[in-house]
C-alpha cells in the first residue's frame, strides 16, 4: 500500500490559508454536532517519526472545544501496566459518548514499534492482531467512530528532517538516539506496517494514508479525512448536517510541478 503513495503531493501556500479556517470551523461545528448526538469519535495518528504528526495534530485541535476532547500522548506500558491484558491501558482512555479522543500512537504500537524492537514471536503477533481487530469491531458495533491516520515519509526526507531537527539548538532536545535506529531500519518497518496496513484496514476502522512530504498538503487531507468520516457517521445515525460555510468547496490542489520556497515550508 505504501508504494502506492505519492509522496510529491504539495499545496499552495495562498490555497492552504485560506481553505484551513474553514475547515478548522467545520469540525468544530461537527464536534458540537457529535456532543448532541453522543456520537463518539477516536482520532489514532501513527507514523513515522519526524512526519509531522505532532504539527498537524496542533492545527487540527486548534479550535475545537476542550471540554469535548482528549490527547493522549501513548508511552511504553508502565511497570504496573505489564501485569494487566495489555489492551487494558488502552479501555482506559476511551472517549465518552458525543466526545473525541485523539491517540498520538495507539495499541498499534504492539505490531510496530514492540514487533520490530522486542522481536514479538508469530504466536504473540497473531494474537495481537486478533485482539486488535476484536477491540476495534466491539467499539464499532457500540457507535464509535474510528479513523487511522498513518503519516508516511520517505527514508530520504526522514533523515533530512531528523539532521535539521539535531542541528538547531532549539530543537535538537527532539531527536533521540531511537529515533536514527528506527530510521536504519526503515525496511524493517515498512514490512511490519504493510501488514498492519493490509490486516486491520476494515470497513468499520478503515486506514487513511497520509502523504507528509509536505506539511500543507497533510494538514488539509488529514481535516478533510476526519470531516467527511464524522459527516458520514452522524448521517448513519439520521442526524441532519449543520450547514457548511459559503464557500466551502474543496480545495484545489498542485500535485504537478511546484516546489515552495523555503519561507513556505511551515506554516
Amino acid at each position: 500500500m505504501l508504494e502506492t503513495v505519492d509522496l510529491e503531493q504539495k499545496l499552495r501556500k495562498s490555497v492552504y490559508k485560506a481553505r484551513r479556517p474553514k475547515l478548522q470551523r467545520r469540525l468544530y461545528t461537527l464536534q458540537r454536532a457529535c456532543m448532541n448526538a453522543n456520537l463518539p469519535v477516536i482520532v489514532i495518528f501513527e507514523g513515522w517519526d519526524a512526519a509531522g504528526k505532532g504539527d498537524v495534530q496542533k492545527t487540527l485541535t486548534q479550535q475545537l472545544d476542550p471540554r469535548g476532547l482528549t490527547i493522549h500522548e501513548i508511552q511504553p506500558p508502565r511497570t504496573y501496566e505489564t501485569f494487566m491484558p495489555w489492551l487494558w491501558r488502552f479501555w482506559l482512555k476511551i472517549p465518552r459518548y458525543g466526545e473525541m479522543a485523539i491517540f498520538y500512537h495507539s495499541w498499534y504500537e504492539r505490531v510496530l514499534r514492540e514487533r520490530v524492537e522486542n522481536g514479538l514471536s508469530k504466536q504473540d503477533l497473531s494474537k495481537a492482531y486478533r485482539d486488535i481487530t476484536n477491540f476495534e469491531r466491539t467499539l464499532a458495533d457500540d457507535g464509535y467512530t474510528i479513523i487511522k491516520l498513518f503519516f508516511h515519509l520517505s527514508q530520504e526526507e526522514q533523515a533530512r528532517r531528523l539532521t535539521a531537527l539535531e542541528s538547531d539548538p532549539l530543537s535538537n532536545w527532539r531527536v533521540r538516539p531511537e529515533h536514527w535506529e528506527r530510521h536504519r531500519r526503515y525496511g524493517t518497518y515498512v514490512t511490519a506496517i504493510e501488514e498492519m496496513l493490509k490486516r486491520t484496514d476494515v470497513p468499520c476502522a478503515p486506514w487513511t494514508i497520509i502523504a507528509a512530504t509536505d506539511f500543507r498538503w497533510a494538514c488539509i487531507t488529514v481535516f478533510e479525512t476526519v470531516i467527511a468520516r464524522i459527516e458520514r457517521a452522524l448521517e448513519a445515525r439520521g442526524v441532519s448536517l449543520p450547514a457548511e460555510d459559503a464557500g466551502d468547496e474543496p480545495a484545489p490542489r498542485d500535485g504537478q510541478g511546484y516546489l515552495p520556497s523555503a519561507d513556505e515550508q511551515r506554516e
